[in-house]
């Protein structure tokens, strides 16, 4: 959280001392000298859209004004290109017509936000360079994520053995090289995250009112500045936040076996702030524990299904933050998610729910650290 914090400020004080600088000093910047690069004589990002299996793709970049740039050899693009087949899959989804002609329909403030999350500007990025290590890696893409330029929202490029994967969709063709970049024909439409942070997800929600009792009787517990409301509504969007959410009859069954025969949201009241607490944490997926106790902060992670790993694998909660020697999760894409207390795995019923803070993977069970 403090390593998402202090990114932010950094931004926000690079456009501040930005700003002053243009201001009071901009009558004395010499005009610049041009620079002439060579032309690429290979084809352009824009020029391989051309291909009959890229209508659609060709057809939003087109209405959003976008060609010219993605025509321009002197610039540098990644582009994770959905074919046809993908934008279909999705207008499937939808309930939308499968045709070209729904691209021109959908309204330009679905359109946008979905292209520019396809494209990463300034970058080359080979399928070689996305590292294998867990759970993934990021990439600004030309969407803005605020007011502010600086600030963009990110898709998260990952690799498994053969299988390259942005966010849960798969790649299905890498590495096709243009003049200004390289393209990676994808399986599906990378959807963008929503607006929401997971806070927010959850409140919109009314199936997650026993979490949300949980997580604010644990927060009695915590500190102001780390209470878990004020982590999972954080608004930032470099902050990368992956919770195991269990809904309204999860929370049920898990307080019948503690004796309460027709439980409702408020019994959390009634548990004990320091048996909760640890409860709460525990459903808080993080990469490890940054710095040394007291001064500790989450390495924070965000973790889509095609990140999961194939065989059972021991990982880090928040928990671990309260304590260096608790319980650890164990998580698998075959069987789920297992507390240290649960004596079956918890099965993930609705993966990727993403948001702009973070994941949000709905589970059947509440997970016990002991």
């Amino acid at each position: 959280m403090k390593r998402t914090t202090s990114l932010y400020r950094s931004v926000a004080a690079m456009a501040l001392l930005a700003g002053i600088s243009f201001t009071s000093c901009n009558k004395n910047i010499p005009d610049p000298t041009p620079i002439s690069y060579p032309v690429p004589t290979t084809a352009s990002i824009g020029e391989l859209l051309n291909n009959p299996s890229f209508s659609y793709l060709r057809a939003a970049v087109n209405r959003l004004g976008l060609m010219p740039t993605l025509m321009d050899k002197n610039t540098k693009f990644t582009v994770f290109a959905p074919d046809n087949s993908a934008f279909n899959r999705l207008f499937a989804a939808l309930r939308l017509p499968q045709a070209e002609a729904t691209v021109g329909a959908l309204p330009l403030t679905t359109l946008a936000p979905i292209v520019q999350y396809h494209v990463v500007p300034g970058q080359t990025l080979s399928s070689s360079m996305i590292p294998e290590t867990y759970p993934n890696t990021f990439m600004p893409t030309l969407l803005q994520a605020s007011p502010s330029p600086l600030l963009k929202l990110v898709n998260f490029p990952s690799r498994r053995g053969g299988n390259a994967f942005v966010n849960e969709v798969r790649v299905s063709s890498a590495d096709i090289a243009a003049a200004n970049g390289v393209v990676h024909i994808m399986a599906g439409v990378i959807v963008p995250p929503n607006t929401t942070t997971i806070l927010q997800a959850l409140q919109a929600d009314t199936s997650y009112t026993f979490l949300l009792a949980a997580i604010n009787r644990a927060d009695q517990g915590l500190p102001n500045n780390s209470k878990v409301v004020q982590l999972l509504g954080n608004a930032t969007p470099y902050a990368n936040f992956t919770l195991f959410a269990p809904p309204n009859n999860a929370f049920r069954a898990f307080y019948r076996a503690l004796g309460n025969p027709n439980p409702t949201a408020a019994f959390a009241n009634s548990i004990p702030v320091n048996t909760i607490l640890p409860i709460v944490a525990y459903h808080v997926h993080i990469r490890g524990v940054l710095g040394t106790p007291p001064n500790v902060s989450p390495d924070l992670i965000r973790v889509f299904s095609t990140n999961l790993p194939s065989t059972p694998t021991q990982a880090t909660s928040f928990l671990s933050m309260l304590s260096p020697t608790a319980p650890r999760l164990t998580i698998s894409a075959s069987t789920g998610v297992k507390g240290t207390g649960n004596p079956v795995p918890a099965a993930i019923t609705r993966p990727d729910w993403h948001n702009l803070n973070g994941v949000i993977h709905v589970i059947n069970q509440v997970l016990r650290p002991q």
